[in-house]
């Protein structure tokens, strides 16, 4: 019998899975691992902190803090595993797609420069000099210098490499089937056999609330699929992550690489691309960077991430020793550091984190102490 068993492994569950391995506790993931479901390895690995968020939250405190651990933890990762997860705290251009996007775009600045005075508007002038002339400018574009990225990849690769080093176990091509609660321990039936665990963690994406139908879940999460393209150009020169009010992203990789995001297709668990979706990639990216248009597509995928309303993260206890941990939609690369941390704490220690009330599923209750 393990300790405790995480379902999902993808960043959130691996992170937590990574803290925990610290302890004494037998830890184990478990994972149906079908190609296409992944949204960590298909991410953009956009650590967009700022981009994100136009007033204040917990859930805003939670990501600045987070984007601050990515540093040491990718230093710790190459150290562990040899693999280099490519952090860079390139900068973040951020620009309205149309004139009505400006308002809020404009609220937003106000908002983060309040909160960071490195936050700056961006004159057409200032544009060209910071895109070496590449970006076609719009009504309204903003800087956000700390912002920054990583290959979302590498990141999962490395995370996996980590938690297997550290003696965690892990079920591969292992479906769930069923959460079955006994006198003191879990019962998790699978495809394959039973697994037992004295705790369980629900961290499955877009499928989590769906794992937990003897469950009276208040809030759904449902799947949103999004589509992204990798190319090359060799002469397009742009250091800074490109992000469009419209939800379509450039971010620079190495080797002359730009990957360009993402479609959202709310409840749609799909897989691959449609021709429809990369259609809406190109026309958006090469509108704002016209260099692209004589790009070569490299690779092209979908993943599906885990959506809330108000795309607020799930992360609570709904049972003894039964927790959920989802919903963190296209924030799961970033937020899974200080998540890992503050779960893993959560289970040993019982206290539940002071301002995780507001990722609860009645968003009501208030901080609680489970022995």
């Amino acid at each position: 019998m393990h300790d405790v068993l995480i379902i999902g492994s993808g960043v959130i569950g691996m992170s937590i899975a990574r803290q925990l391995s610290q302890s004494h506790l037998d830890i184990a993931i478990v994972d149906r691992d079908i190609p296409g479901m992944h949204a960590s390895y298909k991410a953009g690995g956009m650590l967009g902190a700022q981009n994100e968020f136009t007033t204040d939250s917990e859930l805003f405190q939670l990501a600045v803090a987070s984007r601050s651990l990515f540093p040491e933890l990718s230093d710790a990762l190459y150290h562990e595993t040899g693999i280099d997860i490519e952090f860079q705290q390139s900068g973040l251009i951020k620009m309205a797609s149309s004139t009505k996007d400006v308002e809020r775009l404009t609220q937003q600045y106000d908002f983060l420069r309040s909160k960071d005075p490195s936050v700056e508007l961006l004159s057409d002038d200032a544009l060209f000099n910071l895109s070496n002339g590449h970006i076609e400018p719009t009504d309204l574009a903003i800087y956000i210098p700390k912002d920054g990225q990583i290959n979302a990849n590498h990141y999962t690769k490395a995370l996996l490499q980590s938690v297997i080093q550290r003696g965690v176990h892990r079920y591969y091509q292992t479906e769930v089937q069923h959460i079955h609660h006994n006198n003191g321990y879990y019962t998790v039936t699978t495809h394959q056999s039973d697994i037992h665990a004295k705790k369980v963690i629900v961290a499955g994406g877009a499928w989590s609330t769906q794992l937990l139908k003897d469950y009276a879940i208040p809030r759904q999460v449902i799947g949103v699929k999004g589509e992204v393209l990798l190319v090359e150009q060799p002469s397009l020169k742009l250091n800074h992550t490109v992000f469009m009010t419209n939800g379509c992203y450039i971010v620079p990789k190495e080797k002359h690489r730009y990957l360009i995001g993402a479609t959202s297709e709310f409840n749609n668990y799909s897989v691959g691309n449609s021709e429809v979706g990369i259609s809406w990639l190109l026309k958006h990216a090469q509108q704002r960077i016209p260099e692209l248009s004589h790009s070569h597509i490299l690779k092209q995928w979908s993943g599906i991430r885990p959506y809330t309303e108000h795309e607020l993260p799930i992360m609570d206890q709904i049972d003894d020793g039964l927790f959920i941990i989802t919903g963190h939609y296209r924030n799961g690369i970033l937020l899974s550091p200080i998540i890992g941390q503050d779960i893993a704490n959560w289970l040993l220690s019982g206290i539940k984190p002071a301002d995780y009330s507001a990722f609860s599923l009645s968003r009501s209750e208030q901080n609680e102490v489970y022995h």
